[in-house]
């Protein structure tokens, strides 16, 4: 691992924040530097803090810890993220034989300079009682590798000497602080403190002192792995033709996890894949299962992770019905297993807990890849990343010696803090939470409102269109980590079902399509122009939807948790203009179509729906279309989108409130609703 730092860089970070003390700056550069590497922290884990003086309202001036706050992530922390705490209190504490975490916390918040600023870190006290200005608290990979072993102590001692203070485990809080304090003073030389099982800390009198020596701590304990490391056996795969599929396991995956933790129907958890070669390689270990059994690197990812992933042993990959049965078994029996690590963690450390939900987040499946789930693709991949340096550590750990982390009773009084707890604020519940959207024709008009009004609801949304450039600007301009894109003509069946991969791939599955893409051809069909125009508009308006639902339906069979096929139709379907046949034919049998996907797959949970709208102001009208059909009605350009019963023009926003309506609608299936100010002719019959 080498050194980041750059005077010139910590020097521009201080003058950015003029009005802020120099040391607060400088702090908050070396800071951003350790939360840069992932090998190092992980998101919102560590902290770091300066000690310093501050003035307080009457003018006196008082020492201080500026201490990283509850909420904010090393990698992005700004200078109010190192809210000032009034030492002299703080120190005081330390005469006291016990605290409760409650009572830490509210003398932590009575000793804030600023009542609105975030709570001060768990490890407060921890920081007060070491004597050095600067401090760093990381939970390095190789550290973890080195400690996280039987006689962890001693392979630290080879590899730090003299410069080593080491803390056997103790749960973060009041009594940490104290054990450390008193460790640091029993020496005179210590400059690196490792807690067993748990990680490192440094410090020194400058931010580049205390930051360059957790660079050098773990480069040591990197070039001690790479010298002791010994090869590990892989173990004969059990996968025999064919190789997974992404897109069937996944949903299968998703589905089960769903069923089981008793979501309601359309609704699933969001997966992140890995399939980098890192994960498939530890998956191949002889050892992955014992290693995934063992339980997490630190404590500090209990919340995260759970206390175990679940490795799934000889996937059913050849038999798509027995993997669901499979992954439904072995999600079942898991949650035994956690009930009873709960019920006798409860017993031996005679507590009451309100238990939380016993399923899964990490799924270890061999030669498919690592699945981590949560309620948002965000929250999946804080799992997956985290999981990606799990395995990583637990190898290095049995490379080198006996992986040993923290046994479960350790994981359980952190898994059950109320200070860990308070980490994961819970998400309010949206109409669309929990359901991924595929959206077709998503970069302009209809499609793209479609797409955001999704998002906007809770939805995850995978956007297609064929024009790539465009489809990029929309998504980028959603501004949501809950979209992804891909370029897709729907018209061909092998793009259509390459993209619904990719969806599947992003967030594990489909639950909603809305199959919007389309244009508005025109001639008579008497003529040979207009049965031409009737062919292609019979390849974009009906059998690219077609296209499209078959890949979904796949998908949502798999899922087995039901599904909303949402088809764009037009009141052409209905009431056909003068000279639009190639439309409207096409459009009338998407509205058969639509009704043929309820009929055949509602006994499975796939409902299938339709909207009518009629002269939306979007691109369908270009090129000439929007002067011919308001010529064609006798009418001017502006009075042709007012040309209904409510006098008043429907917009794309109006047919996204619909479709959302629609994805919404548990009872409805087979409808069409209309979305055209009022069309008495086009009325549904």
């Amino acid at each position: 691992m080498r050194s980041r730092w750059s005077d010139a860089d910590a020097e521009r970070v201080v003058a950015e924040n003029a009005g802020v003390p120099r040391d607060v700056a400088l702090r908050t550069y070396s800071a951003r530097l350790l939360g840069a590497d992932q090998a190092l922290v992980l998101h919102g884990g560590g902290n770091t803090s300066v000690k310093g003086r501050a003035k307080t309202l009457l003018g006196e001036e008082i020492d201080v810890l500026f201490i990283k706050g509850s909420g904010w992530d090393l990698a992005t922390i700004e200078p109010p993220g190192h809210p000032a705490v009034r030492l002299a209190p703080l120190l005081r504490l330390r005469a006291l034989a016990s605290m409760t975490d409650e009572e830490m916390v509210n003398e932590l918040r009575l000793s804030l300079l600023q009542a609105s600023a975030p709570t001060p870190s768990v490890e407060t006290l921890l920081h007060a009682y070491l004597p050095a200005k600067f401090i760093d608290h990381t939970h390095a990979d190789a550290i973890l590798a080195v400690s996280d072993q039987p006689d962890g102590e001693a392979i630290c001692r080879v590899i730090f000497g003299d410069a080593l203070i080491w803390v056997p485990y103790v749960m973060p809080g009041f009594a940490l602080a104290k054990r450390c304090a008193d460790a640091v003073e029993r020496t005179s030389r210590g400059t690196v403190m490792v807690l067993e099982r748990h990680g490192l800390f440094t410090w020194g009198e400058s931010a580049k002192e205390s930051y360059e020596r957790t660079i050098d701590a773990v480069s040591r304990a990197e070039r001690f792995i790479a010298e002791k490391r010994r090869p590990h056996s892989t173990a004969a795969s059990s996968i025999t033709a064919p190789f997974p599929k992404i897109d069937d396991v996944l949903p299968r995956l998703r589905g089960a996890l769903a069923k089981l933790s008793g979501l309601a129907s359309e609704r699933a958890p969001i997966v992140a894949l890995d399939d980098s070669e890192a994960a498939l390689a530890f998956a191949r270990r002889d050892d992955a299962h014992a290693l995934v059994e063992t339980g997490c690197i630190t404590p500090d990812h209990v919340i995260r992770t759970k206390p175990t992933a679940l490795y799934v042993r000889a996937p059913r990959y050849d038999d798509p019905a027995a993997l669901s049965a499979q992954l439904e078994a072995e999600i079942a029996e898991y949650a035994r297993r956690y009930d009873a690590y709960f019920a006798d963690s409860c017993a031996r450390r005679g507590v009451t807990k309100k238990k939380l939900a016993p399923w899964p987040v990490v799924f270890v499946l061999p030669e498919l890849g690592v699945c981590a789930t949560g309620r948002t693709i965000e929250e999946a991949r804080i799992a997956s990343e985290i999981y990606a340096h799990t395995m990583a550590t637990m190898s290095a750990a049995a490379d080198i010696g006996t992986y040993a982390p923290v046994d479960r009773l350790d994981l359980f009084d952190v898994e059950y803090w109320s200070l860990e707890q308070a980490k994961l604020k819970p998400a309010a519940e949206a109409p669309l939470s929990g359901r991924v959207a595929f959206v077709t024709g998503a970069a302009s008009g209809i499609g793209r409102a479609t797409a955001s009004r999704f998002l906007a609801l809770g939805a995850h949304v995978f956007a297609i269109d064929r024009d790539a450039d465009a489809l990029v600007t929309a998504t980028r301009e959603m501004k949501s980590k809950r979209v992804a894109h891909a370029t897709c003509d729907v018209t061909d069946d092998v793009e259509v079902g390459r993209a619904m991969e990719q969806a599947v791939r992003a967030f594990g599955g489909v639950d909603v399509v809305v199959s919007n893409a389309g244009n508005a051809p025109e001639g008579l069909l008497h003529t040979e122009r207009g049965e031409a125009a009737l062919r292609e508009s019979l390849d974009l308006n009906l059998l690219a939807h077609n296209n499209v639902a078959r890949a979904a339906a796949n998908v949502m069979l798999a899922q087995g948790r039901g599904g909303a096929l949402l088809f764009n139709a037009s009141k052409s379907a209905f009431n056909q203009g003068p000279g639009f046949g190639p439309y409207a034919v096409a459009k009338a049998g998407l509205v058969a179509l639509t009704r043929q996907y309820a009929v055949d797959l509602g006994a499975r949970g796939i409902r299938a729906n339709a909207i009518n709208a009629d002269r939306i102001r979007t691109a369908l009208f270009g090129g000439g279309v929007l002067e011919s059909r308001a010529a064609a009605r006798g009418l001017g350009a502006d009075e042709y989108f007012r040309a209904n019963l409510l006098h008043r023009e429907v917009t794309a926003n109006d047919v996204a409130d619909a479709f959302a309506y629609l994805a919404t609608a548990p009872s409805t299936t087979g409808c069409v609703v209309t979305v055209d100010g009022g069309n008495a002719a086009a009325f549904p019959r």
